[in-house]
């Protein structure tokens, strides 16, 4: 469609006694730029991601109720509460209880319907095997991302990965050849061995993602010292837009919220979207 054409009437003033003739000028109104919205997506692991925040497992992510609320919300992705082989009840690691990846998979089939964001399985086992079977199962079941959970203490007591190297090297190369989806490997507050030595684990079983606590010992030293290669989600530390913005300027790909979600609830997303945009100079 052609712009619209505009006539107006104006006077020209021709000598000082304001003697005056009219003209008629002609202009074309043009259309308005388009305002193009920001993107606060991320890719990850091949993987793309609505929005670079999502919630942190375990955070209000426990129950079929709360997962589906976050399918509701505004978050990056769905991340499930750590699932196990069997159903896991421990008084010393209350931290890992869950009714089994049985119970969970059919559950990760209905987010997928209904949900606008990837769905990212959490999965921790005492072995090597029981990480391989978890990966599988999750993969199969629709999930878009694997994420094994190395941080959980009861994996630190049993499979103990960061005081074996060959244990951690295992259940790397087994989870990559278990599932066709990616897989990201969540890390403890402190590993045994230093970033650099990790990073060549890392890239040598082709772990594409990690997921780092957001603070300088674990997110920044392990993006200053581990070589690269793979994408890092910081976990922790956010409450506001700011802070979001804060890891990605310091090397993240996407963050993952805990108890600010649990606090505020799945509102919480859209809120850290909306200052993000605000702080970027996008007009509410």
């Amino acid at each position: 469609m052609e712009p619209p054409i505009i006539t107006r009437e104006f006077t020209s003033f021709r000598d000082r006694r304001f003697s005056s003739s009219k003209a008629t000028a002609t202009f074309v109104a043009m259309p308005a730029p388009e305002r193009r919205s920001i993107d606060l997506g991320a890719t990850i692991a091949g993987i793309r991601f609505p929005f670079c925040a999502m919630n942190a497992s375990g955070a209000a992510s426990s129950t079929s109720s709360e997962l589906r609320a976050l399918a509701r919300s505004a978050t990056g992705a769905i991340v499930l509460k750590s699932a196990t082989v069997h159903p896991f009840v421990h008084p010393e690691y209350r931290s890992l209880h869950n009714p089994g990846f049985d119970k969970l998979v059919p559950l990760v089939r209905e987010l997928v319907e209904i949900a606008r964001c990837p769905v990212v399985a959490s999965i921790a086992g005492a072995t090597v095997d029981e990480y391989g079977v978890l990966a599988r199962a999750f993969g199969d079941g629709g999930a878009a991302l694997v994420e094994a959970n190395l941080a959980d203490p009861y994996v630190a007591a049993t499979l103990a990965p960061w005081e074996d190297r060959s244990a951690l090297r295992a259940v790397l190369e087994r989870l990559v050849a278990a599932t066709a989806i990616p897989v990201a490997v969540k890390l403890p507050e402190r590993i045994g061995f230093p970033y650099a030595e990790l990073g060549r684990e890392l890239r040598a079983a082709g772990v594409p993602a990690v997921v780092a606590r957001n603070d300088f010992a674990g997110l920044e030293k392990l993006l200053l010292e581990g070589g690269g290669g793979f994408d890092v989600i910081a976990v922790g530390g956010v409450q506001s837009g700011y802070d979001v913005s804060r890891a990605l300027t310091k090397g993240a790909k996407a963050v993952q919220v805990g108890s600010a979600l649990v606090t505020e609830g799945t509102s919480i997303f859209a809120r850290l979207a909306r200052e993000m945009r605000i702080a970027r100079g996008e007009r509410p």
